[in-house]
């Protein structure tokens, strides 16, 4: 499964920067940024497996359903799946 990471890069006096949403960590499970989520649900209707709830404005992944097909990596608008 393809995992996608959005960095933002700055230079400052020759070091490379990166910040952005997601987490450069291989997790064996997938997972949400919760600062970067923003509850918009786009996750929870691709989830074939129902595996995605939103739970306090946030999307929270349940690992005993998920199938880690990835359509919710590819869904989120703003990269907090990883």
């Amino acid at each position: 499964m393809m995992r996608r990471l959005l960095l933002l890069f700055m230079v400052v006096a020759g070091t490379v920067i990166a910040a952005g949403c997601g987490n450069p960590s291989n997790s064996a499970f997938l997972s949400v940024d919760k600062a970067c989520c923003t509850g918009c649900a786009a996750c929870v209707r691709v989830c074939p497996s129902d595996a995605i709830r939103i739970i306090s404005n946030k999307a929270v992944i349940d690992p005993t359903k998920c199938i880690e097909c990835g359509n919710c990596i590819e869904a989120c608008p703003v990269n907090a799946i990883y």
